[in-house]
């Protein structure tokens, strides 16, 4: 299938949301009872209910905002509003936690696009973008499933490529440093 540029697919292959895991939703929920109570305590209890209200609403915001979604479909990689069209997929690394964490530290590439959720999952893939008029050289995303995210990609990239006739990148798995 030909991928009009600027257009998603309409099969997805894969999607993934990382969100907030469930002690940061604890942590807020403390943090609102604490102002409730304070509040409550100095002004009242309709003070405290207002601010138990106002504040699990900025809470609940925030924590929702955090959400995203990656997706791969025949056309693109999606990672949060970010998109990359398949085409231009090259080599895709899956990182555990080790080598996660050191393309995120001492191995970091200034030119890469992050998304990075490193509550949600310590674990990434990392995707060599092959466009040279892209200003990210590579993207590295947190995922839960890294081995099914590249998988998806791969195969997806490969299918994209093989029907503009140009060859692929290659897949592989990092488990350890040296």
């Amino acid at each position: 299938m030909a991928c009009p540029e600027g257009h998603d697919g309409t099969t997805p292959t894969y999607r993934e949301r990382l969100s907030a895991p469930w002690w940061l939703w604890l942590v807020a929920a403390v943090f609102v009872v604490s102002v409730a109570v304070a509040y409550g305590f100095a002004l009242g209890t309709t003070a405290g209910v207002l601010a138990a209200v106002a504040t699990g609403a900025v809470a609940a915001a925030l924590l929702l905002s955090t959400t995203v979604t990656i997706s791969v479909d025949e056309c693109v990689l999606r990672a949060g509003r970010a998109r990359l069209p398949l085409r231009f997929v090259g080599d895709i690394d899956v990182l555990d936690k080790q080598a996660a964490a050191h393309a995120r530290t001492a191995g970091f590439d200034p030119a890469a696009f992050l998304l990075l959720r490193t509550w949600s999952s310590n674990r990434a893939v990392r995707v060599v973008v092959t466009d040279p008029r892209d200003p990210h050289s590579v993207w590295l995303l947190s995922s839960k499933d890294p081995v099914a995210l590249a998988a998806a990609l791969g195969t997806a990239a490969a299918t994209a490529l093989a029907s503009e006739g140009v060859g692929s990148g290659t897949m592989t798995t990092v488990e350890e440093l040296p």
